[in-house]
């Protein structure tokens, strides 16, 4: 494949993300009060794949009706916890 070609189909792939960025985004600004998203933001910085992760799951949550809209930041803190939490540390000494 050429290069040209190869960068043409990256930057349609990053302007696909970008924009489910932003559709992610304003869905999360009608769930989230200012200061969840400020925290929701800060995780985006620091990891985006959680921040995926976590956007993704409160989504879904207020769409079946399951979180009592808007998702504070002290709610949110306590869902982070819990998926947190949840995680399995395997460690193995050789």
């Amino acid at each position: 494949m050429p290069a040209e070609e190869q960068n043409q189909q990256s930057s349609s792939q990053d302007q696909l993300d970008s924009e489910q960025l932003k559709k992610l985004d304003l869905m999360l600004y009608r769930v989230l009060t200012p200061e969840a998203r400020e925290r929701i933001n800060n995780i985006r910085l620091v990891n985006s794949e959680r921040y995926l992760q976590i956007a993704n799951f409160l989504i879904n949550y207020a769409q079946q009706g399951k979180l009592e809209l808007p998702v504070d930041d002290r709610t949110l803190k306590q869902m982070l916890l819990q998926v947190s939490s949840s995680r399995d540390f395997n460690i193995t000494r050789k």
